[in-house]
């Protein structure tokens, strides 16, 4: 076979995904790993479409405000990476380069908690949302990165915690929708809030005044990742008794992933898929109400069903649903009306920490880094950082 037979096999083996992914890995060596993926025809995008990247939470504060926070509860995106480059400056080259090489469209979206106005306004501040969102869109560590993303052409998504920028919106640059849809209708994305029962209970000035009360919360940690083929045969086994049982037993599945896989290649995900599902199909779980519902009782699944039921009733078919608020990267696989899959997508967080597992089954803490991609019918999670070679801490 010729060397130029070769190449042009080569070529038409590596999908848009992996060239996105093989730039991923060359300025991310030793530090990518997989959270989730799902792929289906049936999803119907476009082969051709734009590669769409969906970033979560960041919850960025100024340095005064970290200085009255000090338990840990901050950004990730300024930690440096082993080669010493910042983490989230090194994605925004990553995107950028991608943007600029014409090939694919790029659209970018954050799924708002940009800015964590609830911990940055004081009473020194006498509501005044303008100073608040200035402090921290001025601040060294934010504002290189809040005016690349607006280069972009970035998509905002306004969440909770940074909700009370649509009082402002026709000051700033950057103010933020509640939700929005893609151009082809196929992509609904929120901050996710709307599905908290907190959140519908309790005013913000209300949350954001408990907020204030705990300056040392320290960051949780969110089981993230695929789930071996052994871990989901049990869950199964587990909903296939409890059905024979039947409800009112208060029987709810242990569900939790075994940790986000490391990859190096765009190979590895061929191989993950032969031991793991890198989604969970929700199928199975009990949709109902009270003792019935699994969703209110088993935190992975959290706000499933509510997503669910929204999507039931919307005006438009669509197939993927984005939110950030939950910090815990997941991606679920239901089915609409006419079996047709529905894909929710958790982008996680750049805030707080995340379960990474190694290749010898050990787990460890790292900071989470996470986001999601959609190109063609190829859906997927990734984390950054936190994957030291040689550590097992």
């Amino acid at each position: 076979m010729s060397s130029n037979r070769a190449a042009r096999r080569q070529r038409k083996r590596t999908t848009p995904k992996d060239d996105f992914l093989g730039r991923l890995l060359s300025f991310f060596p030793d530090q990518v790993s997989l959270v989730g993926r799902y792929t289906n025809t049936s999803l119907g995008f476009a082969d051709d479409g734009p590669l769409r990247v969906f970033l979560p939470d960041f919850h960025w504060m100024s340095v005064t405000c970290l200085g009255r926070y000090t338990g840990g509860y901050q950004f990730n995106g300024n930690k440096r990476l082993h080669d010493g480059a910042p983490t989230f400056a090194t994605l925004l080259k990553v995107l950028e380069q991608v943007a600029h090489d014409g090939g694919a469209p790029l659209e970018v979206f954050q799924l708002g908690d940009r800015y964590d106005l609830w911990r940055e306004l004081t009473t020194d501040d006498h509501g005044n949302v303008m100073e608040a969102y200035r402090r921290i869109r001025q601040d060294p560590g934010v504002s290189g990165l809040a005016d690349r993303l607006d280069t972009l052409g970035t998509k905002y998504i306004r969440g909770n915690h940074d909700h009370w920028l649509g009082t402002i919106q026709s000051q700033i640059p950057d103010p933020g929708l509640p939700e929005l849809e893609t151009n082809d209708r196929k992509i609904y994305l929120t901050h996710g809030h709307r599905y908290d029962n907190i959140e519908r209970l309790l005013p913000d000035d209300v949350q954001a005044f408990g907020v204030g009360l705990a300056p040392k919360v320290k960051p949780a940690k969110h089981d993230i990742g695929p789930f071996t083929n052994d871990n989901l045969e049990k869950i199964n086994a587990f909903l296939t008794l409890r059905d024979k049982i039947g409800p009112h037993h208060s029987l709810y599945p242990s569900v939790r992933p075994d940790g986000a896989l490391p990859i190096t290649t765009a190979g590895d995900l061929t191989a993950i898929e032969r031991t793991h599902q890198a989604y969970l199909d929700l199928t199975r779980f009990w949709h109902g109400d009270e003792d019935r519902n699994d969703f209110e009782h088993v935190n992975y699944l959290t706000f499933g069903d509510k997503i669910l039921q929204f999507e039931q009733s919307h005006k438009n078919d669509h197939v993927l649903h984005v939110i950030g608020h939950t910090h815990h990267a997941r991606l679920l696989v239901d089915r609409l009306p006419g079996d047709k899959p529905f894909v929710i997508m958790d982008t996680g967080g750049w805030i707080e920490d995340c379960t990474i597992r190694q290749g010898d089954g050990q787990a460890f803490r790292a900071p989470s880094a996470q986001f999601g991609t959609q190109q063609g019918n190829d859906i997927r999670l990734y984390q950054l950082g936190g994957t030291l070679p040689g550590d097992s801490n």
